[in-house]
């Protein structure tokens, strides 16, 4: 079964930036990431992860950069998208999850690479667990500024009577993490500075790309983590 792009409105892309106070992190998910509960946590470590979240919300430099790709087809069948040409080995869940869609987004976002550098130097010095938490916070910052940005495209559709998906990531859902190279050259250069090394991996390392679908028929809804085999998954607590 493949599906066709259907929708002839166009919709130009861009970018946009996030403040730190638009950003938040739950101290319940950086516990959760630690392995522990809300109930199991002292007040020594809810200081450290209060005064690692002070630190890193000024170190943020949030934005990212989105593309609407009109010409795409979805073959269930073949577990494959075509955007522009350029052909993704999506698998089965994203092609199922996004065949109604009428228009594709690419994007991009990431929070920079001073938290990241700050983890490291924290790790260096011999403070692991400092160093750990904010790992665990950039990686949530990031992540929130991906909800940012799905937030922002999904009231933009809205003027046109459309509505989003979930939103899927290279790397995951059976979805190989080669494809990122691809991804990329669909914004045509407009990747809020974000770069690849050879084994796709994203610099600054706190980044997300993916795509998400758009149509009158879309749904965001919680994510099927009992479908998925990605144990690894920062969306499988959302």
């Amino acid at each position: 079964m493949e599906i066709q792009a259907k929708n002839n409105i166009h919709i130009p892309g861009g970018d946009i930036s996030f403040n730190a106070d638009q950003l938040s992190v739950s101290n319940e998910d950086i516990l959760k990431n630690l392995g522990m509960q809300l109930a199991d946590a002292d007040d020594y470590i809810l200081t450290l992860i209060e005064q690692a979240k002070d630190v890193c919300f000024k170190h943020v430099k949030a934005n990212a950069c989105y593309a609407f790709i009109d010409n795409f087809s979805i073959c269930v069948d073949k577990q494959e998208i075509v955007l522009n040409d350029k052909r993704f080995g999506a698998g089965k869940l994203v092609t199922s999850f996004l065949k109604k869609s009428e228009k594709i987004v690419v994007f991009t976002c990431t929070i920079g690479d001073d938290v990241e550098k700050e983890s490291k130097r924290l790790m260096a010095d011999g403070n692991a667990l400092e160093g750990f938490l904010y790992d665990i916070i950039g990686s949530e910052l990031a992540e929130c500024v991906a909800d940012g940005l799905h937030n922002h495209i999904e009231k933009l559709v809205a003027g046109y009577g459309m509505m989003v998906s979930n939103r899927y990531s290279p790397g995951y859902c059976n979805w190989s993490v080669s494809d990122q190279h691809k991804l990329f050259s669909l914004l045509n250069g407009n990747t809020c500075g974000i770069t690849l090394t050879e084994s796709s991996l994203m610099l600054p390392v706190k980044s997300v790309s993916g795509i998400l679908g758009v149509g009158g028929n879309m749904r965001r809804l919680k994510y099927k983590c009992n479908i998925c085999n990605d144990k690894d998954c920062i969306l499988r607590k959302k």
